[in-house]
């Protein structure tokens, strides 16, 4: 189940050859350490305030500086909770999948090899993130905040409780998965290159981000793979349901913002959240497509996709 090799894998670039290789160079498990106690300068935020949505919101904007930085601290563990859950919740049950060979195109010695390597840094971007989130709460006293879970999360729960069969559960976790792989610098990129927030929060991002570069093009190779070696049946539910998740990726979720607001007890919050609702209702979060794009348009399947790129 585990360690049988098979010669089904489809690919179309010898790049899992460079990526299993190179493993032991290049990610952040294998570097030393961040130093959690490093200097801090509780005058910085934690989190850019360029990504809060409602920074400018006539009520928001009127609260004390001290009060603002409270908020990026929390915001800061919202957004490491947010990467802790597409990681354990979305990414490793879609490895478990390929590791487990429950859908075709996975077979070959060095795709299996990735596929750990991708399983182990994934459990190290837990780690990372869950002492990062641990040094914020404790120098912000913000122990007790609680995340509700992402509206994407929900939604993919709710594909897998409707789905036909488990074949369309596990294609449905492969879907999700696909587009956080693939996307997910975008996520990244903005903390990682902000200069404004604190040094141990900006580093950490990029070594997550630099991890994650390489895992794009790893999962557009092991999916594109996949596909190459699916039946029509699986390819049509497979597009159907890889639509959908780019479509609940670019949704705002605003169930996060409301419930820092909620947890600080910030004055108006109930108008600052309607207000926002009301200004963005139909926006769509714009990502980096450039990799899911590329693979879409190997496999021929982009005109296929429900979705309108932008």
């Amino acid at each position: 189940m585990y360690t049988n090799i098979s010669d089904d894998t489809a690919l179309v670039r010898n790049v899992l050859e460079n990526l299993g290789k190179t493993w032991d160079d290049r990610v952040a498990v294998r570097k030393e350490r961040l130093d959690l106690d490093q200097y801090y300068n509780p005058a910085i935020p934690d989190f850019p305030s360029s990504l809060v949505p409602f920074w400018d919101d006539e009520d928001f904007s009127s609260l004390s500086a001290q009060t603002k930085l409270r908020f990026l601290a929390v915001a800061w563990v919202a957004y490491n909770e947010k990467a802790i859950y597409l990681e354990e919740a979305v990414v490793q049950p879609a490895c478990g999948i390929f590791f487990r060979g429950e859908l075709p195109g996975i077979g070959a010695a060095r795709t299996k090899q990735v596929v750990a390597q991708i399983q182990v840094d994934e459990q190290f971007h837990i780690l990372m993130c869950l002492d990062v989130c641990h040094v914020a709460r404790k120098r912000h006293h913000i122990e007790d905040y609680r995340m509700p879970e992402p509206l994407l999360g929900v939604r993919l729960k709710e594909i897998i409780a409707d789905a036909a069969d488990e074949e369309e559960a596990r294609i449905a976790q492969v879907a999700y998965a696909s587009v956080a792989e693939m996307s997910i610098n975008a996520y990244l990129n903005e903390v990682a290159t902000d200069q404004t927030i604190q040094p141990l929060n900006r580093v950490n991002t990029d070594m997550h981000r630099q991890d994650e570069a390489a895992h794009g093009i790893g999962f557009s190779e092991i999916v594109g793979s996949v596909y190459r070696q699916m039946n029509d049946k699986q390819r049509q539910t497979f597009r159907k349901l890889i639509g959908q998740a780019l479509t609940d990726f670019t949704t705002p979720d605003l169930t996060y913002w409301a419930s820092i607001l909620d947890y600080l007890g910030i004055p108006n919050r109930d108008a600052i959240i309607e207000r926002h609702e009301t200004s963005t209702r139909g926006l769509v979060l714009k990502r980096n497509y450039t990799t899911i794009r590329r693979l879409f348009d190997e496999l021929e399947i982009t005109d296929d996709i429900d979705f309108e790129f932008h």
